[in-house]
């Protein structure tokens, strides 16, 4: 490759450290230069740019977008411009290096990853740590087993920078978090996240958190506890008001591993298992540490990848995601976010429960709501369908719009995942026990009898059954991870589908048993797959950039499958919730001529309820949906 064309877009503080990384680097003759800088001043980027030795200085952001010479961008604003920086640079096909936290939030984030992927540019984290020759010193000494069996972590970046306006003003993404936790979190994820067990990358199945937050509502000090499938523990602390502490630990069965500084890793120091020191190593610096991530991503265009190995877009996207449920865990948000609690208030809502015919294009209202009704499910023989509203499960005649509750006693908090069974006894639900509140999969009656447990392990949320009754799917959390799972539907023992890592969801078989449709966000995005009934064969069907796929629902005659898309701006790719503008989307097709590509049939206000379950007519023509208005 040519020389690189490197350019900094912002002139703060950490632009400074980048600068001096990058002049070094193009003074050593390692094919990196200095080449430009923008700032909303054009008198500030001049004066960068001398101090720094820059060729060009520009006094807008849009300027520099617009250089056509310019081969790489790293944006040094604070995280909370991130996005709009990013989607400028894109919007100009420039390759990009973003400084960490990669934007303000996951949904943020996956719209910029997808926007770079979409266009196809290079498009990097500048979460240096991860570019360092330390963390590949640090793990050669763990896989020599310099100190056994590695057991736990310990990491903690504390500084007193609660006087910077910057970090106390939610409005500008504030907190420790996002500026020093997210250290923290890193160290846990290289020395723990990386190992696999049986070939299955180890994952967090438990996280226990608290903060203490400023006056502003930021997080100040954040305590985080993690622990993993295979045993191990991360114990994380950060904080923008305690004194000065960098510093993370590896514990091991036959020693200890000590790092000073959590983002440079300036030494890292081997102790046996009584604490004696027995090796110290500084780790080589050619300037200041931020010239590897240069390096990382110049190697990484050589090779012609859009991503840098060291910091990949999945990897972004996990950690972003991870914060985002930190933050939602100590109530800390930003003004320019929704608050869950915003998000879920359905008080309001009006339903409209509806039958869209696929042949006409037209939907017809079968009956209005003064509340909410969620995941209307067509009966085998075409006269009703049944939705759950309040906890319980209700049923409605087509013909006549006559409402009854099904009985299901104790069983009255039904969420919006069931299924009715084939022989037309009952239905399947899921039900949040009194217990704990987690979802269990209970049998219901239409004659009366008490419900029955199938699934005592929760929390369990059903999704399909099989055309003769004799197998349910299902999303189930277990040891952290939500997969796909089935089980008898008289009960017995449940069978693991899926492994892949994040949210796999909305399992529902073809009517010939064959193949079980499902959603998964193993892509970055939630899209719709499909897999062999045993869990074989498991295919990605949808491939929509820019939009977030749920519950593809196969219709009865295999030739149609109708789904739900959230656009990437309304929702981070793993939620599924209420109050958004969402559409509904056809496929067609089959598999000797192929399947086209979703078309938009229908656009509408909903999300969660809409179209939960398989609510296909017997006849494949007609579907069934809730649309929602606000009274």
């Amino acid at each position: 490759m040519k020389v690189l064309k490197f350019a900094i877009l912002g002139c703060g503080h950490i632009a400074t450290k980048m600068a001096a990384a990058v002049k070094k680097l193009e003074k050593s003759g390692m094919g990196v230069e200095a080449y430009a800088v923008a700032s909303r001043s054009l008198e500030k980027a001049q004066k960068f740019a001398a101090e720094y030795g820059f060729n060009r200085a520009y006094g807008s952001y849009e300027e520099l977008a617009q250089d056509p010479d310019v081969d790489l961008i790293y944006i040094a604003t604070p995280h909370s411009e991130h996005y709009s920086n990013a989607l400028l640079c894109l919007k100009h096909n420039k390759n990009l290096l973003v400084e960490k936290a990669f934007t303000a939030n996951a949904l943020m984030a996956s719209e910029v990853v997808a926007l770079a992927e979409e266009k196809g540019v290079f498009l990097s984290e500048a979460m240096w740590t991860r570019f360092l020759p330390a963390v590949q010193m640090v793990k050669d000494w763990i896989a020599a087993r310099k100190i056994g069996m590695v057991e736990s972590v310990e990491a903690d970046f504390s500084m007193p920078l609660s006087h910077i306006e910057r970090l106390k003003n939610p409005a500008l993404a504030g907190g420790a978090l996002l500026d020093l936790g997210i250290y923290s979190l890193t160290f846990a994820d290289i020395f723990l996240t990386d190992e696999e067990i049986g070939g299955i990358a180890n994952h967090i199945v438990q996280t226990n958190t608290r903060c203490v937050k400023f006056h502003t509502g930021v997080d100040a000090t954040d305590w985080i506890d993690l622990e993993y499938a295979n045993g191990q523990v991360a114990h994380l602390k950060t904080s923008m008001v305690s004194p000065l502490k960098n510093e993370g630990v590896i514990y091991g069965t036959e020693g200890f591993i000590r790092v000073q500084n959590l983002n440079d890793m300036v030494e890292i120091q081997l102790f046996d298992v009584a604490g004696t020191l027995m090796e110290s190593v500084k780790p080589p610096c050619i300037e200041n540490c931020y010239e590897y991530e240069v390096l990382g991503c110049k190697a990484a265009l050589e090779k012609g990848l859009k991503e840098c190995p060291e910091m990949p877009h999945a990897k972004t996207m996990q950690i972003m995601t991870q914060m985002d449920g930190l933050r939602a865990a100590w109530g800390v948000s930003f003004p320019f976010e929704l608050s869950p609690a915003q998000v879920w208030d359905r008080s309001g809502d009006k339903s409209f429960l509806e039958i869209f015919d696929i042949e006409t294009g037209e939907s017809k209202l079968l009956k209005e709501f003064d509340r909410v009704i969620e995941a209307p499910n067509w009966s085998a023989d075409g006269k009703f369908l049944t939705y759950n509203s309040e906890g319980r499960i209700y049923k409605i005649e087509i013909a006549t719009g006559a409402v009854a509750e099904v009985p299901s006693h104790f069983v009255d908090n039904c969420n919006n995942d069931h299924v009715l069974d084939p022989d037309g006894s009952g239905l399947y639900v899921s039900h949040h026990t009194r217990e704990d509140g987690l979802s269990r999969i209970y049998k219901i009656f239409f004659d009366g009898r008490m419900p029955e447990l199938i699934t005592p392990l929760a929390p369990s949320y059903l999704h399909g059954i099989t055309a003769d009754g004799m197998t349910l799917a299902y999303c189930a959390e277990r040891n952290g991870e939500y997969d796909v799972y089935t089980i008898p539907a008289v009960g017995g023992n449940e069978k693991q589908l899926t492994t892949a890592f994040g949210l796999n969801d909305g399992p529902e078989y073809d009517c010939d048993g064959e193949y079980i449709w499902f959603n998964s966000v193993r892509t970055g995005r939630m899209q719709a797959w499909r897999m062999r009934a045993d869990g074989s064969e498991q295919t990605q069907m949808t491939f929509d950039a820019h939009w977030n796929t749920w519950f593809p629902h196969i219709s009865p005659d295999r030739t149609k499958v109708v789904m739900l898309a959230y656009h990437e701006r309304d929702v981070r790719p793993g939620e599924h919730v209420p109050n958004k503008n969402v559409e509904l989307r056809l496929m067609t097709g089959n598999d000797e001529t192929g399947w086209s590509q979703p078309r938009t049939i229908l656009k509408l206000f909903g999300g969660q309820g809409t179209i939960n379950v398989n609510s296909w007519a017997p006849d494949s023509k007609r579907f069934a949906f809730v649309r929602y208005a606000k009274k």
